[in-house]
Formats: structure tokens, C-alpha cells, sequence
């Protein structure tokens, strides 16, 4: 790699941009920092997977940082009453999910590409410190505009956390143990989902909610420590390396002096990073998310700013399929440059086998998300429990979920099968969900248990089959084979992270609809009229699991579970259809694998 970066240095030295050799050598720079998966010796033509101590201390740096990441979803689960009463913004609480998971999705195929641009070291620590920042305003934010910004501030490094780790883990192995280390990741993601709101309610009930942010510090720092002491995919001149390729992409903004070099500049972004898409995806996803927000809350649903939001936001998304599928593989310099492609690639998704796994991992993780946030609220609002008590509540979903994801990555390496694991998730989120609409205020110990196992076990096995399933529809034969790789693992994050941005906003706004409803249509006797008022006149005036007033909490949110049946049902239908590829178990994949990787 010393020879690319001699090259852009003559290059960066002479008085006159030229723009043909700047994309000449980026585009080498890019495709070799991207084709390296893990060369100890350094200089070889082949990458090199990593072995015994090297191989656990790489898996282990990879699973502490996806555990931070994770932890932040998790822990904010308990917090949400305390945070609404001192900020008196219920209808926003929604945000508090939606603000980190939505970045999450959004910005999961842009660090793909960045990483190929700096370096997949790089990247992950860059990750880390922004998702570092992120937590510290959360901590000590004093409105709720201030912590939502902090979460999406968290989001946009988290992004790059639970992205970048499942490329990396994912080709630190042969395709035939792919399935162990992705249920090792996934694992963090289960463990996280029990220390979460363990210690979330823990620190609300008995300190402040702000330690649910600031715990992320110290874990940050050690994650970060970790991963730059033991990760390294080219050997010791690894971190060196990624650095210059930072480093030199940073000195070529001194070509924006020039017109070539804003036009090389304008390039990068419009064609490496696919701005344009990202742009129109954002605006659009974030106005449809906005409108369900204010919908039936600040606004009336007939309003002109809720159905010009939700307008305007679905005629955005449709542009931003529109451009990645049809006008941006025709556009001249995209079909000069082999390097540039649309952050959704239409020949990809297009697949049977990567495009129903992906929309199985959104419904089958927005249902997740509502009935998570909600199995949580249940125990608050209608036993007024402590955030630590009700938190304690999510273990008999937790552990199925962690159970689930490593029994799965084991069937995966010993028997190669996929689809029934599938399906298997399909038919625990509908079974799961259905009866998750019996819990009430009227409901026994032992349903609070039972009824809480199903759906854990859906979103194990559905996040484990979802992402093998993918990864094993790319042609390992194909020039294009490690960047397609990339592209499938860091799709699958996206719909996964986007489920939970969905699932987060849209509970919230069917249970704050459903109190609107109940408290307009019931003959209303208490000086409430929102979600908002009925959370501060629980609080204060307290009357019971079966009064009244528990009676209207508990059956909005039976219809919270009712909306996340609906989702675990379109789920079920598409995990049905997952592909019935299975994982190759041959002692042969390393040659294909690594070939495809070098010769991209």
C-alpha cells in the first residue's frame, strides 16, 4: 500500500490539480483498504484469516464494542417514565429510541463505504469516540430536545459500531464457522439486552437516570483500548496505515482551491457515498417518522401538517429508490468508474433470498421494539413498579433471545441449515405476539413469566437466520464479491436498526391515541386529556392495578401488542420465504472466499 501513498503525495505536491490521477489513485487506495480482511504478515497478496489467541482477542474487541452499542438501545427501555415526568414530554418519548436507532439505520451503508475509504480500524474508533460524545450529552441534558439530539448524536456512532463489527467478525472466519461468530456478536446484543434494563432501572430507581448515559464512558474507553490494541487486520502497521489513508484523504482538501478539485470532491460524494440518496432517504423517513409523532397528539390526523409530512416524506423515499435503482447506474461517470455505486444496489436487493430476510428483520424488529418498550410501561403505569422492578421483568424475554441466537449459530456450523431457523422466528414472533395480547391488569405471576419467552426467541432466531441468509446470496465468484459482501451485512443493519427506529415511534403513538380515544369517549371524570397529563396524574394519585383508570392503561396498551402482532405477522410471511441456501460446511471455502476478496 507504501505505493499508493507516494503516489497521492507527487500528486499532492505538484502546483496544478489533476483530476483524472486524484480518482485513479483514491480508487486504488479505496478498493485495496476495502479487500483487506486480516493479513498479520502484511504485504501479501492474499489475506490471512486469524488464528487461536489472535482470532478470540479480534472476536473479543469486536464483541465489546457491539456491546456498547447495543447497551444504549437497551437501557434507555427503563428510563422513559422518569424522563417524561421531568421533561412533560411523553408524545416525544418515543424519540428517545427513535433518535439513536434511526441514525443507525440511516448512516449503516455509509460506514461501509467510509471504512473502505479509511480503513475498517479507523472507522470503528471513529465510531466509538462520536457514540463517546453522543452519551455525554445525553448525560447532562436539561430539556428533551438536548437529550434527543444527544441519542441521535449516539446513533450516528453506533451506526458505525453495529455496521462495521458484523463486516469485520463476519470475514474473520470461513463461511462454515461464519454462523458461530455472528451468534458470538449477537450474543453481546443479548446480553446488553439484560444488562440494559437491569442497570437502567437500577440507576433510575436508585441514582439518576443520567447514569445510564454516563456508564457508557468508561465501557467506551476500555472498548476503545481494546479494539486498537488487538485488532489489527494488517499487522502491526495497521492503525499506521489507516491513519495515512485518513490522513491523505484529509490533505486532498487543499484541491478545493481549484475547480477540478471541487468537482473530484463533488464526485466522492455524489458517486463513492451515494449523497443524494442519503439525503432524499433521511428527509423522508425522518418527516413520515415526525408526522406519526405529532399525529393525534400535537396535530389532529386530518391536520394539513400531519398529511403534508407524511406526503412529502413517502414521495421523498420513493425518490431515493427511484435514484439508487434506475438513474444513478445510468449516469455517465458511474458507468466509468467501476468503484462508484448506489448505496442500495438494485441487482443485490432485487434477490428473493436478500430481499425477504432484510423485511423480516425490520417487522419481526419493530414488533420487538413495541413490545419491549411496552412489556416495560405495563409494569410501571398499571403496578406502579420501579423502573428497577419492572426492568427485572424483560429477563424472561432476554435470555430465550440469547439462547435462541447461540443455539442458532451452532446449528448453523454443524448442520448448515438457515431457513428453518427462519422460520422458526416467524412462527415465535406471531405465537409470541398473539399472546402477549392476553397480558392485562388482570393477568397471574405466572402469564407475566410465560408470556414474555416467545418473543425473544422470535428476534434471536431472526436476526441470526437474517443475516446468514444474506451473506450467503453473494456469488463469491464475482470481481464485485467483497464489496457485495459489505453491502448485504451493513443492508441487514440497516433494516434491523430502521425496525427499531419504526417501533420505537409508532407505540408510542398508537398507545397515545388509544388514552386520547379512551379519555374522550369514556365520559372522562379526571382533569387529564392526554398521555402526557395521565403519566403525572398516575404518579400522583395512585389507585390501583384494577381501577378505572388501570382498566384504560391496560387496554391501550393491549392495543400496542395488537399493532406488534401485525408486524410479527408480515415478519412470519417473509421469513417464510427466506432462501433454502445452506451454509457451506466443505473444508474448501477459503480458497473461493479469498480469491473473490483479492482479486476485488
Amino acid at each position: 500500500m507504501s505505493q499508493q501513498w507516494q503516489k497521492m503525495l507527487q500528486i499532492d505536491s505538484r502546483p496544478s490539480d489533476d483530476k483524472d490521477m486524484l480518482e485513479k489513485v483514491s480508487d486504488e487506495i479505496h478498493s485495496e483498504q476495502c479487500s483487506v480482511v486480516y493479513s498479520p504478515q502484511g504485504g501479501g497478496s492474499k489475506p490471512e484469516k486469524p488464528h487461536g489467541f489472535i482470532l478470540f482477542a479480534c472476536i473479543g474487541s469486536l464483541v465489546l464494542s457491539l456491546f456498547l452499542a447495543a447497551l444504549d438501545i437497551m437501557i434507555v427501555v427503563s428510563l422513559v417514565e422518569d424522563v417524561a415526568k421531568k421533561f412533560n414530554g411523553y408524545s416525544k418519548t418515543g424519540w428517545i429510541f427513535a433518535g439513536y436507532s434511526l441514525p443507525n439505520a440511516l448512516l449503516a451503508l455509509i460506514w461501509g463505504r467510509l471504512a473502505c475509504v479509511i480503513g475498517f480500524k479507523t472507522a470503528m474508533l471513529l465510531s466509538i469516540v462520536i457514540f463517546e460524545i453522543g452519551s455525554l450529552v445525553s448525560g447532562v441534558a436539561d430539556s428533551m430536545n438536548m437529550l434527543i439530539g444527544g441519542r441521535v448524536i449516539a446513533g450516528i456512532g453506533g451506526s458505525g459500531l453495529q455496521s462495521l463489527c458484523f463486516v469485520i467478525g463476519s470475514q474473520l472466519v470461513e463461511e462454515s464457522k461464519r454462523g458461530i461468530v455472528i451468534a458470538y456478536l449477537g450474543s453481546a446484543f443479548g446480553v446488553a439486552s439484560i444488562a440494559g434494563p437491569f442497570l437502567g432501572g437500577a440507576f433510575t430507581t436508585h441514582a439518576t437516570w443520567r447514569w445510564c448515559f454516563y456508564i457508557n464512558l468508561p465501557i467506551g474507553g476500555v472498548a476503545f483500548f481494546v479494539f486498537l490494541m488487538f485488532y489489527n487486520p494488517e499487522g502491526k502497521g495497521s492503525l499506521r496505515n489507516s491513519l495515512k489513508a485518513t490522513w491523505t484523504h484529509l490533505k486532498l482538501v487543499k484541491k478545493l482551491k481549484t475547480l477540478h478539485g471541487w468537482i473530484a470532491f463533488a464526485n466522492e460524494l455524489a458517486f463513492r457515498f451515494d449523497i443524494i440518496e442519503f439525503i432524499l432517504c433521511t428527509a423522508g423517513t425522518v418527516l413520515i417518522l415526525l408526522a406519526l409523532t405529532f399525529g393525534g397528539n400535537e396535530y389532529r390526523w386530518d391536520s394539513a401538517a400531519i398529511i403534508v409530512m407524511l406526503v412529502i416524506g413517502i414521495c421523498l423515499c420513493i425518490a431515493a429508490l427511484v435514484y439508487d435503482f434506475y438513474l444513478f447506474p445510468r449516469l455517465p461517470t458511474v458507468k466509468q468508474n467501476p468503484q462508484y455505486s448506489p448505496l442500495l444496489v438494485w441487482p443485490l436487493i432485487k434477490k428473493p433470498g436478500i430481499l425477504t430476510p432484510t423485511l423480516g428483520v425490520f417487522f419481526v424488529c419493530a414488533a420487538y421494539m413495541c413490545q419491549l418498550n411496552y412489556i416495560v410501561q405495563f409494569f410501571q403505569l398499571i403496578y406502579n413498579q420501579s423502573a428497577w422492578k419492572a426492568s427485572v421483568r424483560l429477563i424472561a424475554t432476554m435470555i430465550p433471545t440469547i439462547l435462541t441466537v447461540v443455539i442458532s449459530g451452532v446449528v448453523n456450523s454443524k448442520f448448515g441449515f438457515v431457513k428453518p431457523i427462519a422460520v422458526l422466528g416467524g412462527i415465535s414472533a406471531v405465537v409470541g405476539g398473539g399472546l402477549l395480547t392476553l397480558l392485562t391488569n388482570r393477568s397471574d405471576s405466572s402469564d407475566h413469566i410465560g408470556l414474555l419467552i416467545l418473543p425473544g426467541i422470535a428476534f434471536g432466531a431472526t436476526i441470526q437466520s437474517g443475516l446468514v441468509s444474506v451473506q450467503l446470496q453473494v456469488d463469491k465468484t464475482s470481481p464485485s464479491a467483497h464489496a457485495d459482501f459489505v453491502s448485504v451485512t451493513t443492508l441487514n443493519a440497516f433494516s434491523k436498526d430502521l425496525g427499531f427506529a419504526f417501533g420505537g415511534v409508532i407505540c408510542d403513538t398508537v398507545f397515545s391515541v388509544s388514552v386520547a380515544n379512551k379519555l374522550h369517549g369514556n365520559g372522562n371524570t379526571w382533569p387529564i386529556h392526554s398521555s402526557n397529563e395521565l403519566i403525572s396524574y398516575r404518579g400522583e394519585y395512585f389507585d390501583g392495578p384494577r381501577s378505572k383508570m388501570g382498566n384504560l392503561i391496560s387496554n391501550s396498551i393491549r392495543n400496542v401488542f395488537y399493532m406488534a402482532l401485525g408486524l410479527s405477522a408480515i415478519g412470519f410471511l417473509f421469513n417464510l420465504f427466506t432462501s433454502n441456501k445452506m451454509v457451506d460446511l466443505s473444508p474448501h471455502p477459503k480458497v473461493d472466499e479469498e480469491s473473490s476478496i483479492s482479486s476485488t
